[in-house]
């Protein structure tokens, strides 16, 4: 398997009046392409930040990032927007939907900072996305004609849509009833069956099962990791 992502000897720390506050210590991580994660620990534990620094929203304190070889931490801001935009796809569990656009245009947003699509390609690659997580019918619908689920499925084919090797979900069930939890994570692992590799945070212990490989964190360290 080729490895995707390396974290090494990885810190991040907040300043907090005169003292730096540790959130993540010593991480080491290894991730290989078409695996399906899940990062789970209590709140305050450490594992949004992770996923933060994973998806170049954040950076570590100390240590090395390697995407694909590439030490990242040493890009500046700009190129890092610039990886992020081609290689990741974010979804969150609010689904930072754009609420005056309709779904077509959300999902074509992403493609609008990424200069390796060209423009006239927009409609049809968004299109292709929103047929591949069922909602074609939608995309002239605004988000707030739409169900919580219907806007997860919105969310993840405008992630989907740079056609990215890396999609991160922070907590995607958290917001939906538990059978629509279900489809979304089942669309997800089906992307994970088509290359994609898959990094989830989540509570739910049932969308941790559903992964394979679960990686627990603890006062801003890895415990487990089977």
């Amino acid at each position: 398997m080729n490895t995707l992502i390396a974290l090494q000897q990885v810190d991040k720390s907040f300043q907090q009046a005169a003292n730096d506050s540790p959130v993540l210590q010593d991480i080491e991580l290894t991730i290989h392409d078409g695996e399906s994660i899940a990062i789970v620990g209590p709140s305050g534990s450490g594992k949004s930040t992770l996923l933060s620094i994973i998806g170049l929203l954040d950076e570590p304190s100390s240590g090395t990032y390697l995407l694909r070889t590439q030490d990242v931490t040493q890009l500046t801001r700009q190129q890092k927007s610039s990886v992020r935009n081609e290689h990741i796809g974010w979804i969150f569990q609010n689904f930072n939907l754009i609420a005056s656009m309709t779904v077509l245009e959300n999902v074509v947003q992403p493609m609008r900072f990424n200069p390796s699509v060209a423009s006239s390609d927009y409609v049809a690659r968004a299109e292709q996305a929103l047929a591949q997580v069922g909602l074609s019918d939608k995309k002239n619908s605004t988000p707030d004609q739409l169900s919580g689920g219907q806007q997860q499925r919105v969310a993840i084919a405008r992630a989907l849509v740079n056609k990215p090797s890396l999609i991160l979900a922070d907590e995607p069930t958290g917001n939906l009833d538990q059978k629509t939890g279900e489809e979304i994570m089942a669309l997800l692992h089906s992307l994970c069956q088509q290359g994609s590799t898959l990094v989830v945070v989540t509570h739910d212990e049932k969308v941790a099962a559903s992964c394979q490989r679960r990686i627990e964190i603890l006062d801003g360290r890895i415990v487990n990791d089977h």
